[in-house]
């Protein structure tokens, strides 16, 4: 009885375990299927999370060329305007002195005619008649020969009088149209400058637009500063290009002339050494110091110059005499002009508004070169000021001469 209950139990237990191992092998499967499902939400996830990153990377380089765009532009329009502005003061000044030229002119002329005037009168009271009284009377042949030389000067004079009033007119009519010459070519500038202004608001606001779209992305800084590296490596390539290019092409020219080797050094003399006159530099433009040379200015970027409060618009000024080696826009530094001194020494002027000098321009001390601003993505007008010899930046501010401001 026992084993048969006992057969029992065990059949029962059997049945049980094929039962469950059904169930298990029925719902692999299932088990299998939401396992993939996961996954594919998963990528599809991941996937989208890279367009959406690279649509975003994609709008920040968009507006990263629109603010570059914008203040190339704006440079041309600040610049344009600066000469339509010394063509006017030139235009205001020549119009003045023609104005001055005028009134002396029409003196003269009220000056000639009543001399003229008392020529004609001195004539007719002394009477036409009286050489022609003096031959027919047959005075004495010097009395005659007297009067017949003061009448011949008294002509003479008369004569010159009415062409010195003519050329007086000629002169007045002229400086007259001159005049409206210069009022037309004026308002010809004016309207060109009213213009130029109207055009750079409007590149200005669509700056300003672009970065502050760029601004409210949080990742846009961080992404900024990690490429400021790759920007600062790349300035660096540039100008090393530009300076050999510029070498090689003194040392060709110099070749064709003479037949001569020469060296390297010899081909930039051309410009004063830089290097006596560390500590003794003057200020590319007067302004309290906002970031020092060395200080961090991200976990993966340090200042390799300083930057320098500016007013919009003020000049900035080379640190010493050069050869401008390359003046253009440049991501990170907006528009920069670098000016080679001789001896591997570099200075770099940056953010600024508009430039003054073209590559291969020779610049003096003190000669002006651009104007400061805030291009390159600055929220401040500032200048950034970097001094490097050999390709390795120096602190600026331990060649600069010590402010008196």
């Amino acid at each position: 009885m026992k084993s048969i209950n006992l057969c029992k139990n065990i059949s029962i237990k059997a049945a049980l375990y094929k039962r469950l191992l059904l169930l298990f092998i029925v719902s692999l499967p299932l088990q299998s299927s939401f396992a993939a499902n996961d996954l594919s939400a998963l990528q599809n996830k991941i996937k989208k999370s890279q367009s959406s990153q690279a649509q975003l990377t994609k709008k920040q380089a968009t507006l990263e060329e629109q603010i570059a765009t914008s203040e190339q532009e704006t440079a041309a329009a600040i610049l344009q305007a600066q000469q339509t502005e010394e063509a006017i003061s030139l235009e205001k000044a020549l119009l003045a002195t023609l104005k001055e030229q005028t009134v002396k002119l029409h003196e003269d002329k009220i000056k000639q005619q009543k001399l003229l005037e008392q020529q004609l009168i001195s004539a007719y009271m002394s009477g036409q008649n009286d050489l022609i009284k003096l031959l027919l009377n047959q005075e004495d042949l010097s009395k005659i020969i007297r009067a017949k030389s003061y009448y011949f000067y008294l002509n003479k004079a008369r004569l010159e009088s009415i062409e010195r009033l003519e050329t007086t007119q000629l002169e007045l009519d002229k400086n007259k149209e001159d005049q409206a010459s210069s009022l037309i070519a004026l308002e010809k500038m004016h309207q060109q400058q009213k213009a130029t202004k109207e055009k750079l608001i409007e590149q200005r606001e669509e700056r300003t637009k672009a970065l502050h779209e760029l601004k409210q992305d949080l990742n846009y800084q961080s992404a900024l500063l990690a490429q400021l590296s790759d920007a600062e490596e790349g300035l660096k390539i540039k100008l090393a290009k530009e300076r050999e290019a510029h070498l090689n092409s003194q040392l060709a020219a110099a070749k064709a002339q003479t037949g001569k080797k020469i060296t390297v050094k010899t081909a930039d003399q051309s410009h004063s050494s830089i290097a006596k006159q560390q500590g003794q530099l003057k200020w590319p433009i007067k302004g309290k110091v906002l970031s020092t040379f060395g200080s961090q200015r991200s976990s993966q970027v340090k200042w390799k110059g300083v930057a320098i409060a500016a007013n919009e618009g003020e000049k900035v000024r080379a640190v010493a005499t050069g050869r401008v080696l390359f003046a253009g826009y440049f991501k990170g530094y907006g528009m920069v002009i670098a000016i080679d001194h001789s001896d591997n020494y570099i200075t770099l002027y940056g953010y600024n508004q508009t430039l003054l000098q073209k590559t291969g321009d020779v610049v003096f001390q003190g000669d002006a070169i651009a104007l400061a601003g805030h291009s390159g993505g600055q929220d401040k007008n500032s200048l950034y000021f970097e001094l490097s010899h050999k390709g390795k930046a120096q602190d600026p501010l331990s060649w600069l001469e010590k402010p008196r401001w």
